[in-house]
């Protein structure tokens, strides 16, 4: 009993830090006009009030680690922003892509194994799922880079030594991120992580069959 009230009170202060870190990222991002932390914001937004702002019990919760590491990540761009962090101080911008490249991995890792538990269109073994984690994770630093040197939103990337220094570290953390995923998979614990995602998603699942049985 005690250590599920801990677990419960450790998801609370997750949601709603990520939730306040997002808002106030939002407007900073206005103001300063980083429209890329703008989209951003809006999407986790969306995803953190979709029940409230349809007044529907619909249930979303996204595991607490995933949670804290989106409220991570936010944050640390509001100091980069705020304070200029990513230019005064050493290896800040390395600190922020390493928690990107976490969080992204984790994500992935998170969906791909729900729809392998829940949805018997994915049947995938649990180091096939680490290569898909690693290669997405790759495939997003790629994305983000890009956006980057050409400044199509926020902070401009100025060297290739930047490009290639930002490519390597979401490689290796993305496959140090996959690794541990695969450790959790194996002590049980991945599956306490994902419990509520999975139910619901599967809640979807089922929900969506008995209607096109209908049909």
């Amino acid at each position: 009993m005690k250590h599920e009230e801990d677990e419960s009170n450790i998801e609370l202060i997750a949601s709603y830090s990520m939730k306040v870190v997002i808002i106030i990222t939002l407007i900073l991002a206005v103001i300063v006009k980083q429209w890329f932390w703008v989209i951003g914001s809006i999407i986790g937004i969306f995803i953190g009030f979709i029940p409230t702002i349809l007044k529907k019990d619909i249930k979303f919760t996204l595991p607490w680690a995933i949670e804290l590491l989106i409220a991570s990540v936010f944050g640390l761009n509001m100091m980069g922003i705020l304070l200029n962090a990513y230019n005064t101080i050493p290896g800040f911008v390395a600190i922020t892509q390493i928690l990107f490249s976490v969080l992204i991995a984790f994500f992935s890792f998170a969906i791909i194994y729900i729809l392998h538990v829940y949805w018997d269109g994915l049947i995938m073994d649990k180091y096939a799922m680490a290569f898909v984690v690693a290669v997405t994770t790759m495939a997003s630093a790629v994305v983000l880079e890009f956006i980057k040197w050409f400044k199509i939103f926020g902070r401009k990337q100025t060297s290739v030594e930047g490009v290639l220094t930002c490519l390597l570290v979401s490689t290796i953390f993305g496959i140090i991120t996959a690794l541990v995923g695969v450790s959790l998979i194996k002590t049980g614990k991945f599956d306490e992580l994902t419990e509520d995602l999975g139910k619901q998603i599967d809640s979807q699942i089922i929900k969506r069959k008995k209607k096109n049985k209908n049909v």
